[in-house]
């Protein structure tokens, strides 16, 4: 199973998601799971080269797998004192509030639709 980590980054309640590879959605920072790395190790390492950002703190938030696709995801809430520089496949971001995805003005990875973002809402943090 293809493992992730992925970060939370909200600020003024909006979600920071990124977008690169020449893809037409959106997604939240954070990348695959080196064999050699722990899950928490991969997410410092993936903020570093995608953000530029060292994270101050990360606390598990919460996890989902996606079985057809064999991928797991672990999912962090994540502050940083770091200005934010774009970097290596990431190419965009934007701040994505609640509205947004009542609205469904664009493309987000399924995983947030379904999973990520309700519960974020549903806690009161967007």
């Amino acid at each position: 199973m293809r493992h992730n980590a992925r970060a939370i980054i909200i600020r003024n309640k909006k979600l920071l998601l990124v977008t690169g590879h020449d893809e037409d959605y959106y997604w939240t920072p954070g990348g695959g799971v080196e064999d050699d790395e722990s899950v928490l190790d991969a997410l410092h390492r993936e903020l570093q080269e995608e953000l530029g950002i060292k994270a101050t703190s990360a606390i598990y938030y919460m996890s989902y797998s996606f079985e057809e696709k064999n991928k797991k995801s672990d999912i962090f809430m994540v502050e940083t004192l770091d200005d934010i520089v774009l970097g290596g496949e990431i190419t965009r971001m934007m701040w994505y509030s609640k509205e947004d995805f009542i609205n469904d003005d664009i493309q987000i990875s399924l995983g947030l639709t379904t999973e990520v973002i309700p519960k974020l809402i549903g806690d009161g943090l967007l």
